[in-house]
């Protein structure tokens, strides 16, 4: 569990950051990324498990805060997934100030992968 520790306290702040951002209220915010938080250590193994752990918890968390604004999560729709990570990691880089390589971390996407995903018209990266 000390990975999931470290994992925890690295990713807590943008994580929180960014759904007070997404759900407007801190109090709801906390509970969310609570929630994705509990998920994740429920089933830290199969997550470390995978290809990409950071992308794994941000996928969870993501569902976490979709559900808190009622949005429902439509897997099926092709080109979501892409659209959705895009508008991420703008409001990940640019409302929340974060570095590209925080961003690439908090995403679990490579660094080399995050100029793709911001819009064209954004300012270079740092």
């Amino acid at each position: 569990m000390t990975a999931f520790a470290a994992f925890r306290e690295r990713h807590y702040e943008p994580y929180l950051q960014y759904a007070a951002l997404r759900i407007g209220q801190d109090c709801a915010a906390e509970t969310a990324v609570a929630a994705a938080f509990t998920e994740l250590a429920v089933s830290w193994t199969v997550v470390l498990g995978s290809t990409i752990p950071a992308a794994v918890a941000w996928d969870i968390l993501h569902d976490h805060i979709d559900h808190a604004v009622g949005v429902k999560t439509q897997t099926s729709a092709p080109g979501r997934a892409a659209r959705s990570l895009q508008l991420d990691a703008h409001v990940l880089h640019r409302r929340l100030r974060l570095s590209s390589e925080r961003v690439a971390e908090v995403l679990g996407v490579a660094r080399e992968d995050l100029v793709g995903l911001l819009p064209s018209s954004a300012a270079p990266l740092e």
